[in-house]
């Protein structure tokens, strides 16, 4: 690694924990959702708001890191590639920030976005919404045990540096 000061990856620490603690909030956000009435339309939109927000902010971590640590990448499919490259082990650069099972779990967050995001809400289908809502807090449990990990690497290599 070229020669660096620590201050970007702390500057990058306090930038993830704060997105950690909004994810957090939008995940518990959520849970009244898991007792609401299935397909009432006001519990679809909010759902799906919730959920596209969710994915929205994992995004903006994982695009700080890339940005710091390994570059963003670019082109038609970039937020595919962006989750996908969470996985990567970049040799002298970062370890991978994510399992290849979180990537998968939260890759399902990342399809129901861009569908959201191009359809119509009163397209929204009850039952796939439903189980994206019940995956939510696990799959976030996941992704935020490995970026907490991650941020132990982050201190590590800031002490290094320092």
């Amino acid at each position: 690694m070229a020669e660096r000061s620590p201050r970007p990856l702390l500057r990058l620490a306090a930038e993830l924990r704060s997105e950690l603690e909004y994810i957090d909030r939008t995940v518990s956000d959520a849970q009244p959702l898991l007792l609401s009435v299935p397909g009432e339309r006001i519990t679809l939109y909010a759902s799906a708001a919730l959920l596209d927000t969710f994915y929205t902010r994992v995004e903006k971590a994982f695009r700080r890191i890339a940005a710091e640590l390994g570059g963003l990448p670019e082109g038609h499919g970039w937020q595919r590639a962006l989750l996908e490259n969470m996985a990567l082990d970049i040799p002298e650069v970062r370890p991978a920030v994510l399992s290849v099972p979180t990537v998968k779990a939260l890759s399902r967050f990342l399809s129901f976005r861009h569908r959201f995001r191009n359809l119509y809400l009163v397209e929204l289908e009850p039952a796939p919404l439903a189980t994206l809502v019940q995956e939510l807090a696990p799959s976030w449990s996941s992704a935020r045990a490995e970026i907490e990990n991650f941020l132990g690497f982050l201190g590590r290599l800031a002490d290094e540096l320092d």
